[in-house]
């Protein structure tokens, strides 16, 4: 029986080609793994996050020209970011290679845009490591913070500051005239 399986395996290798299948074993998938973090879980509208997106390459090989691309979600604006990233329709993309058994780590900044409605709402932004922009994905990762609304001052605490600082102006001069006119000769 396993020569049986072994001349199947051989007229497959063959003939796969020669109808266009690819082979599964011709091209195997790299040992690596992606993080993506911000070192946050919380955030704010108007705040710039940084992400740090590292890339691992724990196999033998040196990976080349790996594109990583990370999303950004419509409510954040594109800032900068470093090793060569650029943006295009809300991803940045990076091209890089990753040595044997090494790390790969890139930045990108956005800022958070305004939050629709008061609720508290949750921001997530991916990103992925592929061989190319049409290749299979080799592994993603997702960060999520949540995004509060800004917290508002009572709109009574402005005149109420401002008042408390006429009146106590006004006390400091009262009580300077009144000095003033005690060392008075009348």
């Amino acid at each position: 029986m396993k020569h049986h399986l072994a001349s199947v395996s051989l007229l497959a290798a063959i003939a796969a080609p020669a109808v266009g299948w690819p082979l599964a074993w011709a091209d195997p998938v790299p040992s690596v793994s992606i993080s993506l973090d911000d070192g946050a879980r919380e955030t704010t509208p108007g705040a710039e996050n940084t992400y740090t997106l590292r890339l691992s390459n724990q196999g033998g090989d040196r990976l080349k020209r790996v594109l990583l691309v990370q999303s950004l979600p419509p409510s954040m604006t594109f800032v900068k970011a470093d090793a060569g990233g650029h943006v295009e329709q809300g991803k940045v993309a990076w091209t890089v290679n990753v040595p044997p058994e090494k790390d790969t780590i890139v930045h990108v900044s956005a800022r958070v845009g305004a939050v629709a409605g008061a609720a508290v709402q949750n921001l997530a932004t991916t990103a992925c490591a592929r061989r190319s922009a049409t290749g299979p994905v080799l592994a993603c990762a997702t960060d999520i913070n949540t995004v509060a609304p800004p917290k508002e001052t009572a709109a009574w605490v402005l005149p109420v500051s401002l008042a408390a600082a006429v009146a106590a102006g006004l006390a400091t001069a009262a009580l300077l005239f009144r000095r003033g006119r005690r060392g008075r000769p009348v």
